[in-house]
């Protein structure tokens, strides 16, 4: 696809109030606007650490409607397309009109991922660091994690059985973020939210060939050296979808985070506890996406039996940020020609045969 600008599409194709749909699903991501009279608010909910800010720009960019937050950070109260956030967990709030909302578009994340990108967030917040700049160091989760993994899995917990048991299943659309996240399962997710979405008779979303595109601009978007940083698009600036192109945190330093193997076993017994649930209910959806993180886990996380006191004394940020820069210099230490194994390539090695994949139901699951 190529950049176009106001000037090169004529006026008469800029009219519809939204994200502008061109020909070949190709886009063009305009500004979002008041919300029309009538609409009917959904929950955007999430884990801390699993992609808020992004599902924010993505839903305005699909809808062409603000969004707003529980904290009404925006000021746009009820008046908008979604509603950010991260209720039962304590940084989220719960609304006094929360009975108004009569619908929920969840992002699950693999919680040995979520729990960390949310510490990551603390350690930015409690050094006045710009979010999504730096992960905190390896001795640094350690401790944290010591401390308050426990409590945290339980969040988690906490906060996917709050939305199973709050909404039905035809009311909420659950997505999880590694396939929001991804090249091959991104753009048609996107495809999904356009439908969950339209589902308002006053929103109309931008068409579903066009779909993926938006996705391509608002996830995996690079315009010149600059790649999405998960802050609200810059409204002075117009993007054209353009993929794929991967998605990912500007966050320097190390991606190490590791967890004992207690904390493994606990995880996966949370993520079996919700699995029978959604069994119970009969939700395949929850089903295969939490045995799809209980494989993930098994395959691709190692147990460290380090503790608080096994590690080295806390660095400060600038120690942090310039160990970072150095090791970015020094490129990953990956050897040359190598590719990292992708979990289902580990567990058909592991089991000795072939599993093709397939998507299904909004989640990844084993076809074979």
């Amino acid at each position: 696809l190529s950049r176009v600008t106001p000037a090169s599409i004529g006026d008469g194709q800029l009219r519809r109030r939204m994200s502008e749909a061109l020909p070949n699903g190709g886009c063009f991501v305009t500004p979002s606007i008041a919300a029309p009279p009538g609409i009917k608010p959904v929950f955007a909910a999430s884990y801390p650490g699993s992609g808020a800010r992004m599902t924010w720009n993505l839903i305005e960019a699909l809808t062409g409607i603000v969004t707003g937050d529980d904290w009404n950070s925006n000021g746009w109260g009820k008046q908008v397309v979604s509603v950010k956030t991260h209720f039962p967990h304590a940084h989220g709030r719960q609304l006094d009109w929360e009975n108004e909302i009569e619908r929920a578009f969840v992002v699950v994340r693999n919680p040995v991922k979520a729990i960390p990108s949310f510490h990551n967030f603390l350690y930015e917040f409690q050094n006045k660091l710009e979010n999504h700049s730096l992960r905190a160091p390896v001795n640094e989760w350690i401790r944290w994690r010591d401390n308050a993994f426990s409590v945290e899995l339980q969040e988690w917990k906490k906060h996917i059985s709050y939305y199973m048991d709050r909404f039905t299943p035809d009311k909420r659309l659950v997505v999880p973020y590694e396939d929001l996240t991804s090249e091959v399962t991104g753009p048609r997710v996107s495809q999904e939210m356009v439908r969950f979405f339209s589902e308002d008779p006053v929103v109309t979303p931008i068409s579903e060939e066009s779909a993926p595109c938006v996705w391509g601009t608002v996830v995996n978007y690079q315009s010149g050296k600059q790649y999405n940083t998960r802050k609200p698009l810059d409204k002075t600036i117009q993007y054209v979808g353009a993929y794929p192109i991967w998605p990912g945190s500007k966050r320097k330093g190390d991606k190490e985070r590791p967890l004992t193997q207690a904390q493994i076993d606990e995880v996966i017994r949370v993520l079996q506890e919700v699995k029978v649930t959604a069994r119970d209910r009969g939700e395949e959806t929850i089903l295969f996406l939490m045995q799809r993180y209980i494989n993930e886990i098994r395959a691709e996380v190692t147990p460290d039996q380090r503790t608080a006191q096994d590690v080295p004394p806390p660095q400060t940020p600038a120690e942090v940020l310039a160990a970072a820069e150095q090791q970015q210099v020094a490129g990953p230490k990956t050897p040359e020609g190598a590719r990292v194994q992708t979990a289902a390539e580990t567990l058909a090695a592991k089991d000795g045969q072939p599993k093709a994949w397939s998507v299904g139901g909004g989640v990844v699951q084993a076809a074979g």
